[in-house]
């Protein structure tokens, strides 16, 4: 690699030697090629930047607008280098997405969105410079988000990788990026964002006659496709945790009926944790004799698992009595868990090595999950107040594919108790789970008190997990008026403790 190079392509309309400085003083590269073309819109960019492909005299081209502005310290074209060197991506850019509805529009699925890109222009009252960032997923540091399409203010192509060139019946200077970029990735070519390289954009994308023109010619040529998503795969890496001290840990699982799913869940419990240390309790809440004697079945010669039949039918009372009556009394962590949770990679082992680190502040340690899709479940529970000034409960990231913190992630609202640990003194001190809570939600109300209390609740975005949620498959109506009442209920807890500043600090405010 030490002998690569890059060729930067862009399109201005006068000689702009000061851009070709600062690309040549930014990119880390001593003999990068830069092509100019001087353009007064005589070509379209599809001409331009084939052009570019044809007679670049590197293998990895850089396309972008002349308005950019590059961080120095980035040495971005080494890290491009780099990027493609260690995958088999063909086409790299700032921001992008992983699906697209029949208006060719790719910023109207907000959620499938990936990228991160910074503003600079006039404030519209004052007239002043002022910055800003367009924050469309978390930051995933070096790794690199599979999309099917890119924005084309800033992006890279590997020559030798990419299947088309750029579709020159497109004129002007609208979807151009989106047209290449999907036609590359239809034809086999890997897509995708990346986020080590940090880009000022000083504009930002304005509609015209021309967009829009530019735009039904996309649909048209594209709508066989269209409205077209992928389901990327989960993003994760095998974890590889020791611990100094090792606690003993008790797996808190309510189960019924589905004797399948709850071996699956136990399984991988088994088959993903290092840590050894732990006990998995069953708590059965009324399965028929046909399912309980599946559930038996299933956990004959599985050490370090007890069963539990449980009278109780509220989840909350159920948690309760299991952490109160029949855990071992040495029990240092609690994690619940539910039936329907398939561990991907060592979360226990995380959420223990959180526990160790934080013990006298942590309230509660959540992970990633993941719907059957690959779309997340969890990352994190947000609070919020809309225009309307309601406040809302959310899942941070729900149905997104990258918008979760990928590291631990300190001081957030709320986890959930599908797979939620907890100190269990403290778990106990504080009453466990109100069971005021009918079928939901008591986890939530939980966590709240451990914000009230001043405690940290800490979400480890690398412990990921699937939820195949099966409690959401229920329709009972008597069920959901018990959700509706539970969820009332926890909105006016919210309310009577709104100017506690411990919990004021976790609420945003929604102004679209």
């Amino acid at each position: 690699m030490s002998n690569e190079s890059i060729t930067i392509v862009f399109s201005t309309r006068q000689d702009n030697p000061g851009f070709i400085r600062h690309l040549k003083e930014t990119c880390g590269i001593e003999n990068a090629e830069i092509l100019q073309h001087i353009n007064n819109g005589q070509y379209s960019l599809t001409e331009l930047y084939n052009r570019g492909l044809e007679s670049a005299a590197s293998d990895v081209i850089i396309f972008c607008h002349d308005d950019v502005i590059f961080e120095a310290s980035d040495r971005w074209g080494i890290k491009i280098l780099e990027h493609f060197h260690v995958s088999d991506f063909g086409i790299l850019g700032k921001a992008g997405t992983t699906g697209l509805t029949e208006s060719g529009m790719w910023w109207e699925l907000r959620h499938l969105m990936a990228g991160i890109v910074r503003h600079q222009g006039p404030d519209p009252q004052t007239g002043e410079l002022r910055s800003w960032e367009n924050k469309y997923s978390e930051d995933h540091g070096g790794s690199i988000l599979e999309t099917i399409i890119i924005d084309g203010l800033f992006f890279a192509a590997h020559r030798k990788r990419i299947r088309k060139s750029f579709d020159e019946k497109m004129p002007g200077f609208h979807f151009y990026d989106v047209d290449f970029s999907l036609a590359n990735h239809l034809a086999g070519v890997k897509v995708g964002v990346i986020f080590d390289i940090q880009i000022t954009h000083k504009s930002i994308g304005i509609t015209n006659q021309q967009w829009e023109d530019n735009r039904k010619a996309f649909t048209a040529k594209w709508q066989s496709i269209l409205p077209y998503h992928i389901e990327p795969q989960i993003q994760f890496r095998e974890l590889s945790i020791s611990c100094n001290e090792e606690p003993e840990v008790a797996v808190i699982i309510p189960a019924k009926k589905h004797a399948e799913i709850l071996f699956t869940c136990i399984q991988s419990i088994k088959e993903k944790t290092r840590y050894k240390n732990y006990t998995i309790y069953i708590a059965d809440t009324g399965s028929d004799v046909e399912s309980l004697g599946k559930i038996e079945e299933c956990l004959k010669g599985k050490t370090a698992v007890v069963l539990v039949r449980n009278a109780f039918n509220n989840p909350a009372m159920v948690l309760n009595d299991m952490a109160r009556n029949h855990i071992k009394p040495g029990t240092g962590l609690i994690i619940f868990c539910h039936d329907d949770i398939q561990l991907i990679n060592d979360a226990i082992s995380r959420c223990v090595q959180i526990y160790l680190e934080n013990r006298n502040i942590a309230g509660t340690i959540g992970v990633r999950l993941h719907l059957r899709d690959g779309s997340i479940q969890h990352a994190g529970i947000q609070l919020s107040v809309d225009r309307e000034s309601q406040l809302r409960i959310s899942y941070k990231g729900y149905k997104s594919y990258y918008n979760y913190y990928p590291g631990v992630k300190p001081d957030v609202f709320s986890n959930t108790g599908a797979f939620m640990a907890v100190d269990k003194d403290f778990f106990l001190s504080s009453g466990g789970f109100s069971e005021q809570y009918q079928q939901f939600l008591e986890d939530t109300e939980f966590n709240i008190r451990a914000v009230l209390a001043g405690r940290i609740n800490y979400f480890a975005g690398d412990a990921v997990a699937y939820h195949h949620e099966l409690e959401a498959e229920n329709n009972d109506p008597e069920i959901m008026k018990k959700e509706y009442e539970d969820y009332l209920r926890l909105l006016e807890h919210i309310r009577q403790n709104a100017d506690n500043p411990y919990l004021a600090k976790h609420i945003t405010f929604i102004y679209t």
